[in-house]
């Protein structure tokens, strides 16, 4: 699926120049050395506390409302594990506001009257186009035949506008569409999948349904300031070849959706980034190369193929069975945990606003209440 030229902007010698003169200089962190011990011991810990299997502390999570251990469940080992979990468990991470109490056990709502139809939003046709070329993941979950196909992309479109219409000053982006198909093929259906769209554009993509990418830019520079503290040979070459942080502009639109097959890798991926922050995707993008930077340095040193040859990186990953996306994870969480993303944008030079997702989540996030989910209408 292409993404349009909202999603690729021009090249901007700036975007790359997270480490510019003037910037204050990075030395490694003695951390970043031991990530790949630190990633063996967070999986390890997953394991070592595993006294009983992780299915059974899932389900246990869940009817407790304990989101301390869903959230850890959700950030170690194999995540949550299956389809009827994540149904059970994604609305009390995501902070459902009407569906928690509703929700039947398999995670498909119960039937209600149907909300007032709002107006049509402005980008409801760029939507429907972007509809119309969207297919299923690859899951043996699904059937993809015709039929199934369509009645899919009709709920899709359903979910989409869902969320623009009923906040309207959200802008639509190519890209969001496939955030959304990940929760309507979760949930399979469109109502619940409307309200995990509503909260992941609220909370962790808001930056790029503004006006314009200004701020998602930003975030792609504050990738090249994490790469020059955990692969500074990678971050050389991408400066002397000028490369811009594009290649990666996918990964954050769509939490890897677009860029990855394997739908389990997917849900894997998307169980952690609903627990992080919203520049873990950042983070997750930077551990990603570090764990590639081989083949990153071997490859010829033009810019036409390193930047594909980063482009593709996400897809030399695809299918592994999701041990080396546990890596990645885990190597994130600790880039995360150890450059929070007000001391990353101090030590880059480059700052968001005050009213970026970024920089607004974690005060935004606690107005909302985790047990007794309630209305939030504005930010």
């Amino acid at each position: 699926m292409t993404l349009n030229e909202k999603t690729k902007p021009r090249r901007r010698k700036h975007a790359t120049r997270a480490g510019s003169a003037g910037s204050p200089k990075l030395t490694t962190h003695s951390r970043t050395s031991s990530h790949s011990s630190q990633t063996s011991n967070v999986d390890s810990e997953a394991e070592e506390s595993e006294v009983e299997p992780r299915s059974k502390r899932i389900a246990q999570a869940i009817a407790n409302v304990d989101l301390t251990e869903l959230k850890k469940l959700a950030r170690t080992g194999a995540g949550l594990q299956t389809i009827r979990n994540r149904r059970r468990a994604w609305p009390l991470l995501l902070n459902f506001r009407s569906l928690t109490e509703t929700l039947r056990e398999d995670g498909i709502e119960k039937e209600g009257e149907d909300e007032e139809e709002e107006a049509a939003h402005p980008d409801e046709s760029q939507v429907a186009l972007d509809v119309v070329r969207t297919s299923l993941p690859k899951s043996t979950e699904y059937r993809k035949d015709e039929a199934a196909t369509k009645k899919r992309q009709e709920q899709l479109g359903t979910v989409v506008c869902g969320v623009l219409r009923k906040y309207r000053w959200l802008g639509y982006y190519q890209g969001f569409h496939e955030l959304a198909l990940t929760f309507l093929c979760v949930f399979g259906s469109e109502r619940p999948a409307t309200e995990a769209a509503k909260m992941v554009a609220l909370f962790f993509v808001r930056d790029a349904m503004s006006s314009n990418l200004d701020n998602v830019l930003v975030q792609l520079k504050l990738l090249y300031v994490v790469l020059r503290v955990v692969s500074p040979e990678v971050h050389a070459l991408l400066s002397e070849l000028d490369v811009p942080p594009f290649f990666a502009i996918s990964w954050v639109l769509t939490w890897f959706a677009h860029d990855i097959d394997s739908f389990d890798d997917i849900c894997r991926i998307y169980d952690f980034l609903i627990v992080s922050p919203p520049l873990q995707i950042v983070y997750m993008a930077a551990a990603l190369i570090k764990r590639n930077e081989a083949a990153v340095l071997g490859c010829d040193r033009d810019f036409a193929i390193v930047h594909t040859t980063l482009s593709q990186l996400p897809r030399t990953v695809d299918g592994s069975g999701g041990n080396q996306w546990r890596h990645i994870i885990a190597d994130s969480y600790y880039l995360e945990r150890d450059y929070p993303a007000t001391k990353l944008q101090h030590m880059g030079a480059c700052h968001l606003p005050k009213s970026s997702v970024v920089n607004s989540f974690e005060a935004t996030w606690r107005r909302l209440d985790p047990v007794q989910p309630r209305s939030f209408v504005g930010l």
